[in-house]
C-alpha cells in the first residue's frame, strides 16, 4: 500500500517535472549547440562547425566587456540605492502608528507596474522639452537637461528609476524583519543609554543581517538580467553607455543576426551569474 501511494504521488508530480525539464533543458541544449556553430540569420543554411571561436570572439570583444562593466555598475549601484532607501523607509514605518497600511500601499505602488510601463512613464517625464521634470527644474532656474541623452547622466538616471520601482520590495522585506525583532533587546539598549543611531548600528542591523542578505541577493540576481527598462528608455545609448549585457545579446542576435555569438555570450554570462549567485548563497549559509 505504501509503495502504491508513493507511486501515485510520482504520477501526479511527473508531468510537472517533465514540463519543467523540457522548458529548461531544450533552450539550454539548443544554445550550447548553436554556440559551437557559425550561425548567422541572414544565411541560415550555411552553419559550419565553428568550435570555440564564438567564445573566443566574445571574450575578446570590447562590446561584451563594456556591457559587462555597464551591467555591474547598473546592478550594484541600483541595489545599493534600494538598500539604503528601503532600510530608511522601513525604519520610519516602524515609528508610524496612524495610516500605516495606507502609506505602505502607496509606497508599494511602483512595484506593481510593469518595467515597460515604467520606462514609458519616465521617458515622457524626462523629455528634454515636454517632460515635467525639466519643467519643475526650470521653475527654480535650472536649464533643461537631456537626462537620457548624455553619457554622464543616462546610466545614473536608469539606476534611479530602477531604485524608484524596486525600493518597495526591499522596504517591505526589511519592515517585516524589523517588526519581528524582540522588543526586549531594544529596551535593554535604551536602558544602557544607546541613542537611535547606536540602536540601529549595534542592534537593528546585526539582527537584520539574514533578511538584508536575502533581499540584496534576490534584487541583485534580478537586476543582472536588466533588459526591459533599457530597451524602453535608451536602447543602450547614448553610444553604449547604458548597454547592459541582456541588451547586448539582443543586439548581437537580432541586429548583427549572429546567433552563434549571441548564444556563446549568453552561456558565458550564465557562468558569471552562477559564480556571483553561488558566492552570495555561500555567504548566506555562513550567517549564523
Amino acid at each position: 500500500m505504501r509503495r502504491l501511494r508513493i507511486s501515485y504521488k510520482w504520477q501526479l508530480v511527473l508531468p510537472a517535472i517533465v514540463a519543467m525539464l523540457v522548458v529548461l533543458l531544450f533552450p539550454l541544449i539548443f544554445s550550447v549547440r548553436t554556440s559551437l556553430y557559425y550561425y548567422v540569420l541572414t544565411n541560415p543554411r550555411y552553419h559550419p562547425f565553428y568550435w570555440l571561436n564564438n567564445y573566443i570572439e566574445m571574450i575578446t570583444s570590447k562590446g561584451m566587456q563594456n556591457s559587462l562593466w555597464v551591467t555591474f555598475k547598473y546592478s550594484f549601484g541600483s541595489v545599493l540605492i534600494e538598500l539604503v532607501a528601503g532600510f530608511t523607509l522601513a525604519y520610519f514605518l516602524t515609528k508610524i502608528n496612524r495610516f500605516k497600511n495606507l502609506i505602505i500601499s502607496i509606497l508599494m505602488a511602483p512595484m506593481m507596474i510593469t518595467p515597460i510601463a515604467v520606462g514609458l512613464i519616465w521617458r515622457l517625464m524626462l523629455h528634454p522639452d515636454l517632460g515635467i521634470i525639466n519643467y519643475l527644474l526650470s521653475m527654480i532656474g535650472i536649464k533643461s537637461i537631456p537626462w537620457l541623452g548624455l553619457e554622464v547622466t543616462a546610466l545614473p538616471t536608469l539606476m534611479a528609476i530602477d531604485a524608484w520601482q524596486w525600493t518597495p520590495f526591499i522596504m517591505i522585506l526589511l519592515y517585516a524583519g524589523m517588526i519581528s525583532l524582540p522588543v526586549e533587546t531594544f529596551e535593554a539598549a535604551i536602558m544602557d543609554g544607546a541613542n537611535a543611531l547606536q540602536q540601529i548600528r549595534y542592534v537593528t542591523l546585526p539582527m537584520l543581517r539574514n533578511v538584508i542578505v536575502i533581499a540584496v541577493t534576490i534584487r541583485l540576481i534580478d537586476s543582472l538580467r536588466a533588459y526591459d527598462l533599457i530597451y524602453m528608455m535608451t536602447r543602450g545609448g547614448p553610444g553604449t553607455s547604458t548597454e547592459t549585457f541582456s541588451y547586448y545579446v539582443f543586439r548581437v542576435a537580432f541586429t548583427a543576426t549572429n546567433l552563434g555569438q549571441a548564444s556563446a555570450a549568453s552561456l558565458l554570462y550564465l557562468v558569471i551569474v552562477i559564480v556571483i549567485t553561488s558566492f552570495l548563497f555561500n555567504n548566506l549559509k555562513s550567517i549564523d
